[in-house]
């Protein structure tokens, strides 16, 4: 028997695992860590809070600003809505993360 016929090229594994590193590579910083719409982060937080009451006034900074807390740092879009409770407006303020769109804060302001 030929063994010739079924040995490997010993270039093949090196070469295949660098070229499927580098695709990974790139497909990250390509896809990965892309922002949230804050137009969507928005809407999403308009549509958690008109279940409680009538919303009068909404908006969102479209401008990303760093955010910790604790030990997790991220970015952030802040926005407030106005809300009426009891037949009056109430003020909030909050922060949305910026690539998940997930509420990190949220401050009820006082009149």
């Amino acid at each position: 028997m030929n063994d010739s016929n079924n040995t490997l090229n010993p270039w093949l594994v090196p070469v295949t695992l660098g070229a499927s590193g580098i695709a990974g590579f790139l497909a990250g910083k390509l896809f990965g860590k892309r922002p949230y719409p804050a137009n969507r982060a928005l809407k999403q937080i308009r549509h958690d809070f008109a279940s409680e009451g009538t919303i009068t006034g909404s908006w969102i900074d479209h401008q990303q600003a760093p955010f910790q807390r604790f030990a997790v740092k991220t970015s952030a879009y802040r926005g407030g809505l106005t809300r009426l409770e009891d037949g009056e407006p109430v003020n909030y303020e909050f922060k949305v993360d910026a690539f998940t769109g997930s509420l990190l804060e949220l401050k009820r302001l006082e009149n």
